[in-house]
């Protein structure tokens, strides 16, 4: 923590009462905050409790319907975006706000074009600015005169962030920062944050991962429903604490998984010399999963994880190898294949292949298993509606009834319908990509119980993911993937989050390629 912030001064930004209604909901309800320069203040809070709407009128893309703000002890009122920023306020947003076929340098002072005395644009001192920008987020390798589509999404997102910092800002806010980021890139981030507050910007933090509001803050508020329900300093609260408040209600921890993880020769699945399309030469992957085991993959960006489950669910076309269901040999060549075979994924790309999101949460609950739910050809919609009803409430969904849209739910709502319409299938095998990517803290503790319930109840779980401490807590071993080929295998007992990290950069390391990916 930054122990010379003095809280009693004054604030730079100061929010009483702030309330904004939508028809038949209560977005912010007399919300109060205060921003104090040279301090990280977190805003912690579920999906929905008001984070976003909080950030959309302080940086005036929304207008509030009561309460009021101080900037610097004067009446702030932004009227638009650009009001906010000509107040020395900018946001980076978790959606990308960027003008695609423009270049980086265009991008970054867009607001702000230096001009020649011709009223010309300053291309040579657009540029210069330009790779000041980029060099303070660790981009150097990115020109200025690049047009911004070909740059990857964790590039554009650190773009975002140069951009907070072209003109003399007072206050920035971060909305999810690091949600596409490797971690050596959060690292850099969390680092320029620390520059950034030592240097006297007050900075408003939103992230799902706890350890980097930890890592940086000195202050937090919980806002739950709308509601600031706490406001603390960061060394007074624990991360169990910080849950709680935001839940309303004391979230169990996970119990402890004491699992011995050695495959039998009949495990559930079993696979050998797998190969995808684009994988290194030379390189297979092979691993084993038992029935009520959890086996996590992990590796660099790159390193095959996401490939290798669309290869076993049949998403993609394997190259080479083969799969074995209870010790059988089986055939997989599309996903009905593997459903068939009792092997399901859920993706990590929920909203484009997981769900249809104008539809009824019924009916992507029943998606997996319409025969069940028919007779004689028909569907019936009583016994849809029934199943998909008792799934919806066994896994705590937040909805307002099960012929709600998903997509006016939480990520982690969104997340738990996938997960539930394949548990409506009852899977042998149940693949995972990222499963609590984009979610809340709270809700990432349910999908983790969901999880070891699942394994509990004699299902085979293979769960890849970029957060290591997601599968250091609830793997029984982690096999370790580098550049298409299996690194290493890691015992519950053994796990160690550098022993993992040194497997996975194995292959770069014995190269002797430059180490640009992490996990």
């Amino acid at each position: 923590m930054h122990a010379s912030i003095d809280a009693a001064g004054a604030p730079v930004l100061r929010i009483r009462g702030i309330s904004k209604r939508y028809p038949g909901v209560v977005a912010l309800d007399h919300v109060d905050l205060d921003l104090h320069a040279g301090s990280v203040h977190a805003l912690a809070g579920e999906n929905g409790a008001g984070k976003s709407s909080l950030i959309r009128v302080l940086c005036g893309t929304t207008a509030p319907d009561g309460g009021t703000m101080e900037l610097a002890g004067a009446p702030y009122r932004p009227r638009s975006p650009l009001d906010a920023i000509q107040s020395g306020i900018r946001v980076v947003h978790q959606e990308l706000l960027m003008l695609e076929h423009l270049t980086v340098a265009e991008n970054l002072q867009f607001a702000a074009l230096p001009r020649t005395r011709l009223g010309l644009i300053d291309r040579r001192e657009l540029n210069r600015r330009a790779t000041e920008l980029l060099s303070l987020v660790g981009l150097e390798d990115v020109s200025p005169t690049q047009t911004v589509h070909t740059l990857g999404i964790a590039q554009r997102q650190l773009i975002e962030i140069a951009k907070a910092l072209s003109g003399s800002s007072r206050i920035i806010v971060l909305d999810e920062p690091t949600a596409t980021l490797t971690s050596r890139e959060s690292a850099r981030l969390l680092d320029l944050i620390v520059r950034l507050r030592d240097s006297g910007v007050a900075i408003l933090f939103v992230s799902h991962h706890l350890q980097e509001l930890f890592a940086v803050c000195d202050r937090v508020t919980v806002l739950r429903n709308g509601r600031t329900v706490s406001t603390e300093s960061i060394a007074a609260v624990t991360p169990r604490k910080l849950v709680n408040l935001m839940a309303g209600r004391d979230v169990p921890a996970l119990p402890a998984r004491t699992r011995n993880g050695a495959s039998s020769a009949a495990a559930a699945l079993r696979v050998e010399g797998l190969r995808f399309r684009g994988q290194a030469p030379g390189k297979a992957i092979d691993f084993a999963v038992d029935r009520g085991e959890i086996v996590g993959i992990a590796g660099l960006v790159g390193s095959g994880r996401t490939e290798t489950l669309r290869a076993i669910f049949g998403a993609d076309r394997m190259a080479a190898g083969r799969l074995l269901r209870d010790g059988r040999a089986v055939t997989v060549r599309s996903p009905a294949d593997a459903i068939a075979q009792g092997i399901c994924l859920v993706t990590e790309d929920r909203r484009h292949e997981g769900l249809l999101l104008d539809m009824p949460i019924r009916a992507n609950l029943s998606l997996a298993t319409l025969g069940d739910c028919s007779r004689g050809g028909w569907l019936q919609r009583s016994r849809e509606a029934a199943s998909a009803e008792a799934m919806a409430r066994a896994l705590q969904v937040r909805m307002s009834g099960i012929e709600q849209a998903p997509r006016t739910l939480s990520g982690g709502n969104q997340q738990k319908v996938v997960l539930g319409k394949w548990l409506l299938r009852e899977p042998a095998v149940l693949l995972l990509d990222e499963p609590t990517r984009g979610v809340d803290v709270v809700a990432r503790a349910e999908i983790h119980r969901l999880l070891l319930e699942a394994a509990d109840s004699g299902k085979a779980l293979v769960v890849a993911s970029s957060d290591l401490a997601e599968l250091m807590e609830i793997a029984d071993r982690i096999i370790v993937l580098s550049r298409g080929g299996v690194a290493g295998e890691v015992a519950r007992a053994d796990f160690d989050e550098t022993r993992i990290l040194e497997l996975a950069y194995s292959e770069l390391m014995n190269s002797g390629e430059p180490d640009v990916e992490t996990v």
